[in-house]
Parts: structure tokens; sequence; C-alpha cells
């Protein structure tokens, strides 16, 4: 069975109608809960998508989307030993590269290595840049979800 870590931009784009990717989000989301793939995020994005969330809805609503979220996704944290193990990793991979990389980001790709996720979804084309090459997470965007599980 495969699971996917779910970065803040696939739960931004299932809650906001508006954004332009929402069917597709929903849709790939339909098919993660059908073959029952173990879905995991961070309590980092969980914090990220409140914020958004609250700017749109009551806080009610709010609460009803985080509730969902945390009835079907397992939610990760990192504790010190993660981060200077991601700090061990960005350091060298930045003197090799010197490349701009997103720290945050960078903590989402460690988190689902480390719970062993197969793969993490995102639709940022530049996740992660040459860190990723170090984990064995497979980065994939919205774009291939159907592809990659149906």
């Amino acid at each position: 069975m495969n699971s996917v870590f779910l970065d803040t931009n696939f739960f931004l784009d299932i809650f906001d109608i508006k954004r332009e990717r929402h069917t597709q989000a929903k849709s790939c989301l339909m098919s993660f809960l059908d073959h029952n793939i173990r879905l995991y995020t961070s309590s980092d994005i969980i914090s990220t998508i409140s914020y958004f969330l609250q700017k749109k809805l009551d806080l009610e609503g709010c609460v009803r989307n985080i509730e969902f979220i945390v009835q079907e996704v397992t939610v990760l944290s990192a504790d010190n030993s993660d981060f200077v193990a991601l700090n061990n990793s960005m350091m060298q991979t930045l003197k090799e590269h010197h490349l701009k990389i997103d720290y945050e980001d960078c903590m989402q790709l460690y988190l689902a290595d480390k719970n062993r996720c197969g793969y993490i979804l995102t639709s940022d084309n530049h996740f992660c840049q040459a860190i990723k090459k170090q984990f064995s997470v497979k980065v994939i965007s919205l774009d291939y979800c159907i592809d990659y599980f149906s």
C-alpha cells in the first residue's frame, strides 16, 4: 500500500473552491480515500492551513475543516533531533549547490522520508530542489496525482 504526504497547497486547493486546482485536488483526495492510501501531513501544515481558513471562515468552520483533516490524515511532528538531522543535510547540499531552498518545505520532505512515505504531493515546481535527491520520497505534482494512484 502506498502512503502520501500532503503539502500545504493541496489542502488549500481542497478547502477553497475558487482555487484553480480545487476540482483536481478533490478528485485526487477521493481517489486516495477510495484506494485506502495512507495519508500524512505535519502539525506545521495544520497551523498554516488554520491561518488561511480563519481568513475565510468563522472559527467553527475552521475547526470543522481541521477536524476532517485529522480524521483522515496522520499528523506528524518534528523534534529537536529532526531539526539537527535536517540542518546537517541542508548545509551539505548548500555547500555543493548554492541553491535557495525553502526550509519549511525541506522539513516536510524530511518528515515524509522519516515516516517512510512513498510520495509527497505538492504543486510547488521548485520543491526542495537538489536536496530532494537525498531522500527516498518521490515528489509528485497534483497534475500527476490520478495517474499515480488510480
